[in-house]
């Protein structure tokens, strides 16, 4: 049969697969064909002509890799970057074995899908012996290359519990084989569970003892790490994940990466250090708080203090030794009793007195908390040791973050030498350990392809200032605010009156009214009012003032950032900024001793009037869509972002959903929803958009009043989506837009695209420049090579990266294509968004809606930690007040 033949027939069964597949998602409902069939066929007829030698390759890249390396191009870079290869892999099956670890104290004996802890799981494993060949995901799986059968049932004990183990199996087997058949088929499915199996494999060889492994993350246990704050360490280690490729097969993504860590120790010193680190605002010490040797314990905790540590004590393990043997506990909390108050009931005494009379203890600290360790065991901390190596995965304050990036932050060359460097140790330990067993190699060398840099955009209000390395200089606004007449400012300053002067607030009026003349942005003067207040009575202070727009003054690392959020919703436009940053635009020193001379500083004070500007509904400035292909913009578009985040794992509150869209032309003004998301059963977090089709209904239909008319594209970004998750977090999402969009008009039918975009990737470049490596230039985009093979999907750095560090790509995947754009469509559309982000005259690393929802959500964080008084957890304002 002939491919003319074959075709038709091929590609009308996998239509009526993914019909099936649509109906049994969503039930009788009828999808319109287009929406199931465009993307489809159209994808499927690119990649089976391509498979048959009916479309011809990519003449940019033919021509580009066949000239001299050593050519100096204004289009094409030369790249390195960290993937190295597993050149030979066996042909052989690894074979799949079921662990099964039952508690027989639990529900009777019965072997049910529960888990243990970590801890218990790779103690059991150890005490199998089954030798190094052995792979365990930790969990339930075993991996060997040999198929002998077992059904070993043993009693194995960790700690004082006895546990039924069972191995069983073989279950199942997978061929690495596999992966390289997929990637040289074009349109064949990658075997998630032959890539999953290859990394278990791969991360095998550090659990040896040597090594903290988190994830796919290996820490060497016991390095010399460097203090962090709040008493921590900060660890580096090495990050791996097996990547299958376009070009280049399977290669392994390498990476140094970093992990706060909990030192070990006694526990009232982690306490005491905690107590003191944030300096003044914590009874004393200068700037950086006080030393570890000077802090003091005190007398008792105040309730705030009490749930700062219930966030930070949470999940932490501890030893004790005050009995005959030394027993581990997992720490839930901080009591808010002491050991002299807490009565235990039973024996009708009290903590303190039960350890002196029990243990001949008598404690050194007695009106101290009480810490909580499952079930009803309350302990002092005097008495409890922190177990060493344990990852602190509670979120970092302002403080921490900005430490994290000065320790963490690399400049190319040095972060390809740290890659290599880690590349060599990842090759030496599978060496030592697996890689023989399962018969694979690994070349440590770095991968080189060539990049391509986009052109950039022409901005409005003034096309001739060229965009130069992804930044413009701004003269003017496109327009001013559209709130009638002047915008009338105020300032509520949540300071003392002798750190928030009058002098002060009239040099930072004068200079904002200065520039924003220049600006042509309209604010009114001369009386602009000041107001002290506190955090409890904002909301009262904003209603009695008659200021359309208000500055909120706050110190850093102020927890009433989001009790201004939330004022917010039911007063009027606010600003948080930090008194520091006033102290900037006035060209005032920040510390009184200071004698250096200071100058305004221009760039913040346009950051502000822009963040202003947009807020009342101005636009700074706008792309020229004439660059793009007619095809994107030949009727009403809406491009919308979205993103969906979390609260740390210790904590229990509800993820958060922002969708962002368009509303205007120009991709300037935006419509917005946030939308809380509780978990469903045992699950900690959800991580698709429940109830899509509301809040996309609502957003279509204000962007209908807007414009008087329905977009006929809609273009969807979204951020947040592990390859692991599209299929699931796609069908359900785009099932819900859809779904809006009928619900809405019988016969309203928009061209949709789904594109999943994300910076959470290993994958890192760096430029052979004249001066060595260097960072890739904003625009650089890389589309073959080691993109990955299931998808149209490209590697995009839009941004310049902050001076001493390497700059990080954004992926991205597109998943559905009713729009039906091409490769360098996608590209360019991207890329020319990045420029549209109103709060600064440059391009950023994500498309602006993306970020719009970013910030969407890390504002209805604030407003939910402060609505419901949850700030025992430092979670620090991921949209900081500038």
């Amino acid at each position: 049969m002939g491919y003319e033949e074959s075709f038709p027939r091929f590609l009308e069964s996998i239509v009526d697969d993914m019909e099936r597949k649509i109906k049994r998602q969503h039930g009788s409902l009828e999808h319109d064909e287009r929406y199931m069939k465009a993307s489809i066929v159209d994808g499927m007829e690119r990649k089976i002509k391509r498979q048959h030698g009916r479309l011809e390759h990519d003449e940019r890249y033919m021509k580009a890799l066949k000239k001299n390396k050593q050519q100096q191009n204004e289009s094409y870079l030369h790249l390195y970057l960290q993937p190295i290869n597993i050149p030979k892999c066996s042909p052989h099956l690894i074979y799949q074995f079921d662990l099964a670890i039952v508690d027989p104290n639990k529900n009777n004996g019965e072997n049910t899908n529960s888990v243990p802890s970590k801890f218990v799981c790779e103690e059991v494993f150890k005490q199998l012996e089954l030798g190094t060949m052995w792979a365990y995901d930790g969990k339930k799986n075993l991996y060997s290359p040999s198929n002998e059968r077992k059904n070993d049932l043993r009693n194995i004990k960790v700690g004082r519990t006895t546990y039924d183990v069972t191995v069983t199996g073989p279950v199942a087997n997978t061929c690495v084989q596999e992966i390289l058949d997929a990637v040289r088929t074009q349109g064949a499915v990658i075997p998630a569970d032959a890539v999953n199996a290859l990394n278990i494999v791969l991360a095998q060889g550090f659990n040896n003892g040597s090594y903290v492994t988190i994830k796919r993350n290996f820490f060497k246990a016991g390095q010399s790490a460097p203090n962090f704050p709040g008493g921590l360490k900060l660890y580096s280690g090495i990050s791996t994940t097996i990547a299958p490729t376009k070009d280049f097969g399977i290669t392994i993504k390498v990476l140094k990466t970093h992990q706060v860590m909990y030192p070990g120790g006694e526990l009232l010193d982690f306490v005491k250090e905690n107590l003191h680190n944030s300096g003044r605002d914590n009874r004393g010490g200068g700037r950086q708080g006080h030393s570890s040797q000077s802090a003091r314990l005190p007398d008792s905790f105040d309730r705030k203090q009490i749930k700062f540590f219930n966030g930070i004590l949470k999940g932490l393990k501890v030893e004790t030794s005050h009995l005959k043997y030394k027993r581990k506990y997992a720490l839930t909390g901080m009591h808010d009793g002491t050991a002299n108050s807490t009565i235990i009931e039973d024996l009708n005494v009290s903590v303190a007195s039960y350890f002196a009379g029990q243990y001949n203890i008598k404690l050194a600290f007695p009106n101290l908390p009480l810490v909580k360790a499952g079930g009803k065991n309350k302990l002092p901390m005097e008495l409890c040791t922190l177990l060493p190596n344990q990852p602190y995965f509670t979120s970092l304050n302002t403080a921490q973050q900005r430490d994290m990036i000065r320790k963490a932050c690399q400049k190319p060359g040095e972060k390809m030498n740290d890659i290599i460097e880690s590349a060599e140790i990842v090759k030496s330990v599978s060496s030592a350990n697996t890689a023989q067993d399962y018969r694979f190699e690994i070349d440590s060398n770095a991968i080189q392809l060539y990049g391509r840099i986009l052109e950039p955009p022409k901005i409005d209000p003034n096309p001739k200032n060229l965009v130069s390395r992804g930044a413009w200089t701004m003269s003017a606004v496109c327009k001013s605010g559209n709130i009638p007449g002047s915008v009338k400012l105020g300032v509520v300053s949540l300071l003392p009156k002798h750190r928030y002067t009058e002098d002060l607030h009239n040099k930072f009026m004068d200079a904002i009214k200065k520039r924003a003349t220049i600006l042509k942005i309209d604010i009114a003067g001369p009386n602009n009012p000041l107001k002290f207040s506190t955090a409890r009575d904002l909301e009262r202070t904003l209603s009695n003032m008659d200021t359309k727009y208000n500055f909120i003054v706050l110190d850093e690392n102020d927890s009433s950032y989001g009790q201004a959020k939330l004022t917010e919703l039911v007063t009027r436009r606010t600003q948080c900024i930090k008194l520091q940053t006033i102290q900037k635009v006035c060209g005032v020193n920040s510390h009184p001793r200071d004698n250096r001379p200071a100058r305004p500083d221009l760039a913040t004070t346009d950051n502000l009037l822009k963040k202003l500007n947009a807020k009342i509904g101005g636009v700074n400035y706008s792309i020229q869509v004439q660059g793009l292909p007619q095809k994107i913009f030949d009727g009403p578009v809406m491009i919308v972002g979205a993103d969906v985040t979390h609260f740390t794992r210790s904590d229990k509150k509800p993820s958060i959903a922002a969708v962002v869209a368009t509303a205007d032309p120009t991709a300037a003004k935006y419509i917005s929803r946030v939308k809380a998301l509780y978990p469903e059963g045992e699950r900690k977090s959800v991580e698709y958009i429940r109830d899509m089709k509301s809040v996309m209904k609502s957003i279509l239909s204000e962007f209908g009043n807007t414009n008087k008319c329905l977009p006929g594209k809609i273009i969807y970004y979204r951020d947040g989506v592990s390859e692991g998750q599209f299929e699931n977090t796609v069908m359900e999402e785009l099932g819900g837009i859809q779904d809006a969009c009928m619900e809405l008009k019988q016969d309203y039918k928009p061209r949709i695209s789904v594109v999943v975009c994300t910076k959470r990737h290993k994958q890192r470049f760096v430029v052979r420049g004249q001066r060595g490596m260097e960072n890739m230039e904003p625009g650089t985009v890389v589309d073959t090579g080691v993109v990955s093979p299931n998808y149209m999907n490209f590697y995009l750095n839009s941004q310049q990266a902050i001076q001493g560090s390497t700059s990080v790509p954004c992926h991205y995947y597109v998943l559905y294509d009713d729009n039906r754009f091409s490769m360098d469509m996608w590209q360019m559309l991207s890329f020319y968004l990045c420029h549209t982000y109103a709060r600064c005259s440059r391009s950023v690393s994500y498309p602006a809606p993306v970020y719009y929802a970013h910030l969407a959500c890390a504002s209805a964080r604030a407003r939910m930690l402060s609505h419901y008084d949850w700030q025992g957890i430092q979670t620090g304002p991921e949209d900081p007040p500038t």
